[in-house]
């Protein structure tokens, strides 16, 4: 699993401008909201992006099982040696905390900085994360193993990536939505992701009730489990 996924993220290691724009990709909108909005309504947005890091690499997970399985066929070169699927699963999923671990580090240091918390919130806020890592990666191989196309492989993901990340409130407040679209917003894991990160760093603007912390907690967990069971249905690692 190692070094699949140290292969897997070759391109990366090689090129670290790649890993630069990567982590572009979640910090831009925290960017523009310390530029014109202050540090005050930045931090919050920050936890988002900590948490949308590793979601955003996670569902890239697609394209590394499709490439691998129809373009370069080197699933096959697996297939035929002792490496077992559980072993190409988690080096693909490796490859993916290799490919966020810049932007997680520099997110995780100015957070602390700014705003410390405890030691078991902070454990608290790394859990969520790697849920919603867990979960997009588990959409990532379902979108890898089940599309045909290559066009799909690639594009999928970002709009996926953009639907999950940037319209729920995880840069912005749930408060700013009209009452009605919360709940329709709460269906979506990254808003229950960003509430728990939000409400652990103190960043809320009141502390969730217990029950809400249990529901979100419980959401995610289900996700994930949803998530797992739909990969495993659709997963083949011989082709009949």
């Amino acid at each position: 699993a190692w070094y699949i996924g140290l292969w897997d993220s070759l391109p990366l290691l090689r090129d670290p401008m790649i890993l630069i724009l990567l982590s572009l990709i979640s910090f831009l909108p925290v960017f523009f909201l310390f530029i014109f909005l202050g540090v005050e309504q930045a931090l919050p947005a920050l936890v988002g992006a900590v948490v949308l890091s590793l979601a955003f690499v996670g569902m890239g997970v697609a394209q590394s099982v499709y490439f691998n399985k129809h373009w370069f066929r080197f699933q096959d070169v697996l297939v035929a040696s002792p490496v077992t699927p559980l072993s190409y699963a988690l080096g693909l999923a490796l490859s993916t905390l290799i490919a966020s671990s810049p932007a997680l580090l520099l997110s995780f240091a100015i957070l602390l900085i700014s705003h410390p918390v405890g030691p078991l919130a902070l454990l608290a806020v790394v859990a969520v994360a790697l849920l919603m890592w867990l979960a997009m990666v588990f959409i990532g191989y379902v979108i890898g193993l089940t599309t045909k196309n290559t066009r799909r492989a690639n594009s999928i993901p970002q709009v996926l990536g953009f639907l999950l990340g940037f319209l729920p409130p995880v840069y912005y407040p749930l408060e700013m939505l009209p009452p009605f679209l919360r709940p329709i917003a709460m269906l979506v894991p990254s808003t229950h992701a960003a509430q728990l990160a939000k409400n652990y760093f103190g960043l809320l603007n009141s502390p969730l009730p217990a029950s809400e912390v249990i529901i979100g907690w419980a959401y995610l967990a289900g996700f994930v489990a949803l998530m797992a069971a739909l990969t495993l249905r659709k997963a083949r690692w011989v082709d009949p």
